[in-house]
This record gives C-alpha cells, structure tokens and sequence, in this order.
C-alpha cells in the first residue's frame, strides 16, 4: 500500500492526504486550491509557483524560476513531489482568483414557445373490478384519448408508478421530452405541478461556465450562476487538455468528472437558491467547442489534434442524464449543440443562432477570441469557417505578467504624453497582472505615442519606464510599491511579439475567408464579436494594433455570451434544434493548417497594424 503524506494550503488553511510522490499542483487539484496551471503540469509555462514553507520534497527542474525566487524558497507545483509533512504557501500572483465571467447574452426572441420538454395534467379513473386493466395502460389510454401516444416509459418510472398514481387520488402530472422519435417521458409526479417546468441551458467554456435556469413555461431567465471550469488547472488550453486525457493515466476520466462537477456544483447553486428541486430541471442544452463537449461525455478526444484532425462525432444524440452523470431529473436528457470540425464547435454554432447570421441576407462575419480565434463569413446562402490557434496571450499565458481577467487584473490602460501610466483593475484592487483587454490597450496606447514602433519594438523616448531587461528592452506599467506581487510589472519585446503573432493570426483567419469566396473587408456589412474577451475589447485600440477589421464603427456589434444564448434557444424552441443542424450542414470548413495563403496572410499581419497599411485607414491616418 502506497505511503500517505499530509500537505497543508495557506493561506487557505486547508490540508489533504495524498500519496507520496504526488506533486505539489496534482495535490492542490484534489484539494479544490486553485493555482495557475496555464501547460496543465507539463513544466513549461512557470506560472505555478509556489513557497515551500514546510517539508523536504523532491524538485525536479528549477530552470523556470529566478535566483531571487529559488533564495526566497519558490518552486513550482508540477515539479515538486512531496515525501513528508509539507506546507505550501500559494502566493497571489499564482492564484486563479474571482473570474470577470461574461454572463450576459443576447435575448433572442422566438417566435413560438415550443420547448423541447412539455407537462401533461391527467385526472384519471380509478380502477374497478370490471375496468382493471394495469397502471401503465390505464395512462396509456387517458393519453390516448388526449391524442398523446407512442410514449415510452422507462423500468425506474415504472417502478413507482402505482404509487405516484394513487397518491394524490389518480391526478398526475407527467412530463415529456421530445428527444427522440417517439416522446419519453421524463418524470410522473401526483397531483399538477405543471407550473413547475425548468431546463437550463450551459456555455462549457474552455476557462469559465455559465450555466443558466430558464423557465420553460414563459421562456423567462430565471437566473445564472458561472465558475471557472475546474479543467483549468489541468491545462489552459485545448492541446494541452487532449495531450493531459491521452497521455496521463485516467486523464480523461479526470478531465470529465472536473467539468461535469463544475456544470452540477452550478445548477446546485441555481436550484437552492430558487426553491427548486432538480428533478425540476428536466432538461439540459450545451455548447461548447469540439474538444470540450468530447471531455463533457467521455469522448476520445485523441484524433482531434492529429492529421487530418477527426472528432468523434459532431452530431451527437440526445443523451440520458444518467449517463453524463449531470445531477437533474434522472430521467431527463442533456444535449450538445453539433459542431463542424475539430475546431469549429457547437459553441460557434450557438454563435451563429443568437446572430440569426444564417437566415440574413447581408454579408456578415462573425469573430470569436479565445484560446482559439474562431471566424465565419456568410448569410444566409452560405457559409465559410476556420479556426486559428490564437494561443493563450489573451488569457494569461506567453506574457510574464498576462493573468486571466481576475480580481487584480488590469483590464483598461491609458498613458500620458511623458509615458505615465493610467490603469484600471478588475475590483478596484492593487494589480496583479494584466488581463486581454488591459495587453491591448496598453500596447496601442504605446503605439499611438510613439514609444512603440510597427515591428513592436520599444522606442527609446527618455521615459526612465523603457529600460534594458532580461529579455531586450521592457516598459513598466506598474513599480513594485503599487502592486499585489511586490515586484514592478513590466511588459517585455518578447511578450509584444507573442501578442502581435496572436493578433495577426486572428487577423489572418479574417483575410483567409475573404479571399477564399473573393470578397473584400469593405464588403462586410455586419461584424458580430462573439466571447468574453471580445465583449471588453476596444475597438477603436484593436484596429490600431491590426487585431480586428478597419471598417465602420457602427457595423461591430458585440453579441456577448454566445453560446448560452444559442444553447437557451434550442432549450426553448424545438425548431432551433433543426436549425443547428442546417447551419452545420450549410458551413464550409477551411484547415489552416494547411493552408498556404493563411502563412501568407499571417506574415503579412505581423506588424502593427498591418504590412498593408491601405487595410487600416484608421491607424494610417495615425501614423501620418
């Protein structure tokens, strides 16, 4: 039997038990202590380090760290295996602390309430010795009589079904969903609870989750609860996730029961706080990317990241709750939005319903920034997608001081003419790090003033804030005395040059589509940005960097959260379950990957704002 070894969490104050030799961050995972983790474990990113307050470990790399650190008795989670008592102090920069999570999304109207589950009250005669047929045949023919047939009743609603018939005097509520061929019913319940008729509708983000509860019978939000999703500490993003299921031992079981706790810990929260049951919830909507919604049900999500990068499946069936393990009616289902590739999801899918984008005439793009930037060009005839690997510059990762958009986080920047620095942070808090929105606004406001230049190099300018570091030349956006972490926060020609291959990826995608159906950005006559990220941008500062399309002010249109709102439409009107499908059929996809005019595009867009300054009137004039 394996030897177990206590470790205790501050300033938490919390301890577990764990075998010996489990590392420092798989220890914080079982511990619920959430630390920085954005490689998932695999000692790449330094993000989670940590202070050895306590114990005797075994280390194995240190090269992440900086002398001052390791003399201060840093060292990272991942690397760091525990062989006795230990105690670990996880400091404030290390911390996934409260997550600015975009829960609002757009109201789409529908034309017609027509939910994918419904409520039957049926007053029933009690059985005679001449009328004595059985239980379920006697429901059968009342729902017969209403012209309600072809139902299937599971064996644990049979179970109780003498019971529940004849405890309110033969009245009975059931309650159907139509998820399939024939109608099934969910639940059977004494007397009328036909008021009582929930469903909620879920975004499985790749960081956060929001869940929201919708009332089935007036189509109203009754409320919405989000949380990080507890996968984040296993990896930030997709790749790393599918290398953590494939790779590590039960990874994937791992990985599932992280998001299907998260989703059960929310609807948990929602259902007590509105006096609800979950056997009230009868149904359950879900849109996440390709790689989410396979961890969601215990997909293999292997292929995904190899050539030529084959999910599972993209259509998926209705699914028993039982069978996901998500905590609603037992009986109930849950159902994930279908997807077109390995990279373009459900989630976007849920994109292009909220904008109505696929039933419109004019040419419209949609842009979704994430871990993946996701792009789609079309109306309502056609439609052409792609997704590029944005990677993590915009939530935290490859900038020393990114951090999620956090408590702490600086998400708004403006500088002086000498080069003084005007932050805002989420929380009103000192700052901690600098969050997406706070990268771009703080490198266009180096732009416009000349203290950076189109290759994203700093400019010398006299400001005693552009100074010599240990990666090139570094500007500082916060000293020391004014931060949270007790260092001066800086931002490097390295982390510019990580962002501007971020930005130019997202841009080059954009390009790619156009070109591939011959159209020019002039001809967009309505741009939708879809995600959390893109909800707080600037616009007017992400033309100047060249990260979003130098086109007319008024034609932008930021849809929030997307995926919940096109994952609520679908809970609320079973003809938009359809719908999904066609946009799905109706999509064309282009691999990147392959794809030559993509590295030409991308080249291209490797400066501030563009190589191309014709495609950016807005910054030109700047410039001049």
């Amino acid at each position: 039997m394996s030897q177990s070894v206590p470790i205790k969490f501050r300033p938490d104050d919390i301890a577990v038990e764990v075998k010996k030799g489990t590392s420092v961050l798989e220890a914080a995972i079982s511990a619920g202590v959430y630390i920085d983790s954005i490689c998932g474990g695999r000692g790449k990113c330094g993000k989670c380090k940590v202070i050895l307050k306590k114990g005797e470990p075994e280390i194995d790399s240190k090269k992440l760290l900086s002398e001052d650190e390791i003399a201060k008795d840093y060292v990272l989670a991942c690397e760091t295996h525990i062989n006795d008592d230990t105690e670990i102090l996880v400091p404030e920069e290390s911390r996934l602390g409260l997550h600015q999570i975009l829960k609002k999304s757009e109201i789409v109207a529908i034309e017609k309430l027509n939910p994918l589950v419904r409520k039957q009250y049926l007053e029933l005669e009690p059985p005679t010795l001449e009328d004595n047929i059985s239980d379920l045949s006697r429901l059968e023919r009342a729902l017969e009589e209403r012209e309600i047939c072809d139902t299937c009743v599971s064996l644990p609603l049979l179970k109780n079904v003498s019971r529940v018939l004849r405890r309110k005097d033969w009245k009975v509520t059931l309650t159907f969903a139509d998820a399939a061929k024939d109608s099934t019913v969910v639940d059977i319940e004494s007397g009328d609870t036909t008021r009582k008729l929930y469903g909620v509708a879920v975004d499985i983000g790749t960081t956060t989750v929001v869940v929201e509860l919708v009332d089935l019978n007036t189509g109203e939000v009754i409320d919405c609860e989000a949380d990080y999703n507890k996968q984040v500490m296993f990896g930030e993003d997709v790749l790393t996730r599918i290398l953590y299921a494939t790779e590590e031992e039960k990874g994937l079981p791992k990985l599932k029961k992280a998001i299907v706790s998260t989703i059960n810990y929310l609807i948990g929260v929602l259902a007590k706080r509105n006096g609800l049951r979950r056997r009230d919830i009868q149904l359950m909507t879900a849109a996440g990317n390709t790689t989410m919604t396979h961890l969601f049900l215990g997909l293999d999500p292997a292929q995904i990241r190899i050539d030529p990068y084959i999910p599972v499946a993209n259509n998926l069936p209705f699914v028993r709750t039982k069978e996901t393990g998500i905590k609603i009616n037992r009986s109930g289902f849950v159902y994930c939005l279908p997807g077109r590739s390995s990279y373009v999801g459900g989630d976007i899918t849920a994109d292009i319903l909220a904008t109505g984008l696929h039933k419109k005439e004019e040419l419209a793009m949609l842009i979704d920034v994430g871990t993946n930037g996701e792009v789609v060009l079309g109306n309502k005839d056609w439609m052409v997608s792609c997704s590029c690997s944005a990677g993590p510059a915009f939530e935290g990762g490859e900038v020393d001081f990114g951090i999620r958009a956090t408590t702490g986080a600086i998400e708004r920047v403006t500088l002086t003419p000498d080069l003084e620095v005007k932050y805002s942070t989420i929380g009103n808090v000192k700052p901690k790090g600098i969050c997406g929105s706070g990268l771009i606004d703080l490198l266009a406001e180096l732009f416009m003033h000349g203290a950076m230049n189109k290759a994203g190099q700093l400019e010398e300018t006299g400001s005693k804030r552009i100074r010599g570091g240990e990666e090139g030349k570094e500007f500082v956006v916060v000293w020391s005395e004014e931060t949270n972490i007790k260092k001066d926060m800086v931002i490097s020609e390295v982390d510019i040059q990580n962002i501007m291959r971020t930005k130019a990826a997202v841009f080059a995608a954009c390009s790619v589509l156009l070109k591939s159906t011959n159209h020019k950005f002039s001809d967009i006559q309505k741009l939708y940005v879809a995600g959390g990220f893109g909800n707080y941008l600037d616009v007017r500062k992400s033309v100047y960097l060249g990260l979003l399309p130098d086109v007319d002010p008024d034609l932008y249109s930021f849809i929030g959260n997307g995926a919940v709102a096109g994952s609520r439409l679908v809970l609320l009107d079973r003809t938009k379950l359809e719908e999904a499908k066609e946009i799905v059929k109706k999509m064309t996809y282009i691999e990147l990957s392959v794809n030559t005019t993509f590295y030409d595009e991308f080249t291209s867009a490797l400066f501030f704002p563009h190589t191309n300054l014709g495609l950016f009137p807005t910054a030109k004039e700047l410039l001049v």
